[in-house]
Formats: structure tokens, sequence, C-alpha cells
């Protein structure tokens, strides 16, 4: 079977998910939201381990380069798999508030993904995934008993705030144990065990975009379970 964004083998196997990110915390962190959104991508999710930098590209033409070696990669990992490429999900960091640059520049990359495959999501989150964290007061007190999330903080537009991660550490840690940026896929792995994953408090842009991606890859991308007989 040959599609565009698909293999160039017959799949033998359930469509598979391919996911990307800056690191194994990034994929993580897809890998617990995705499977709790969409049961269905459970055992469909494959990893591209190499880091993955498109946000920074310097030109088109590198940005282009770059997004050709993502596709290669995540076509020959659904070839190994012999199976079709239901979606791919590529994660980085802004690094900087939610603002009008950072709408072009999930948009130039997004774009860029387009112009490969038919079915690729890019998760740019803003500032970063630590902004994602603060809207589960719930799951982060779970995570670690002592963090506690200021008042200040709750019920707000994540995205703005200037560093997250950083507020994470000094305002939320306390003099208790200091949150690690390994502990995020933990922290909305609890998120989900609390039932709290579609109730945030506060609201983050990339995060309403995450969401809406996962519900088209289902939807749209994974064929439905047969029903048992």
């Amino acid at each position: 079977m040959t599609r565009r964004g698909g293999t160039s083998v017959r799949a033998t196997k359930r469509p598979v998910v391919v996911l990307a990110g800056e690191d194994r915390n990034d994929r993580e962190c897809l890998r617990v939201l995705l499977e709790a959104w969409c049961p269905a991508m459970s055992g469909r999710l494959v990893e591209i381990k190499d880091s993955v930098r498109l946000l920074h590209a310097k030109s088109h033409g590198e940005l282009t380069s770059r997004v050709k070696t993502l596709a290669s990669k995540a076509r020959a990992k659904a070839k190994l798999e012999r199976a079709d490429l239901a979606c791919v999900f590529v994660h980085e960091e802004f690094d900087r508030p939610d603002g009008d640059e950072y709408v072009e520049a999930r948009q130039r990359v997004q774009s860029a993904l387009d112009a490969q495959f038919g079915n690729a999501h890019y998760l740019l989150s803003v500032a970063e995934v630590e902004a994602w964290l603060l809207m589960f007061p719930a799951a982060l007190a779970g995570t670690v008993s002592s963090w506690r999330v200021p008042q200040q903080y709750r019920n707000r537009d994540t995205g703005t705030l200037v560093d997250p991660k950083q507020i994470l550490m000094r305002n939320v840690s306390g003099s208790g144990r200091r949150y690690r940026e390994s502990d995020a896929p933990g922290v909305l792995a609890k998120a989900v065990a609390l039932n709290c994953i579609d109730n945030p408090v506060g609201s983050n842009r990339s995060w309403s975009q995450l969401r809406a991606d996962a519900t088209e890859c289902c939807t749209s991308h994974i064929p439905r379970a047969r029903r048992p007989q």
C-alpha cells in the first residue's frame, strides 16, 4: 500500500502514531495525554528517539530539509511495523509567552509539515510544558504532597506566564522537594488518574490545540476498532 504519509509496503498491522520531540520527556508527555484522550492509540504509539528541532531552523530551506528528514524517519518507523502511518505528533517548547510571534512561529512549522504529511500535528507549547502542569493543582499535590499552586497562578492563561518552570521550582515546590523536568509525565499521568485532565484550572492555547489534534487523529485517521463478536 502506498499513499502520501503512508508506507511503501502492504500494511499488516493497525496504523501507528509516531511521536517526536526535543527529548524523552516530551514524547512521554504526549504518550500519556494521547492515550488518555484516545484509548484506541494504546499499542499504536511509536517514537522517534532522535531530538527533533524545527522551530529554530534559520531559513525556509533548512526547515524543509529538517522536515523531510523527520518524514523519512516517521515512514521508516511505520515500515518497520509493517503498518500505515495514521498521524505524526511533534512537540517543541516555545520558551516564550504566548502572543503574535507564537502564532506565526507555529504556523510556519505546521505549513512545512503539511507539505510533507497529510496528517502531522505540531504542538508548540507556550511557554513550556510546565505551563500545562500549572492548570492541574490537584495533580501536582498528588505527585508530591507538599506542592501547592499559589492562588495568583490559578485560573490564569498559563501561556502568558514568563517562566512556568521557575514558578514550579520556586513557588510551587516551596521548601519541599524541588520540581524537576522529568516530573512532567508523572504529573500528567496523575491528572489522568484523578479524572481532571479535561477540567483544567485555567487555560492555555497550546493545550487546547493538542486536545483538538488528538481528537482529529482519533476520529479521522484511526479506524474504529471492531466490536467483540
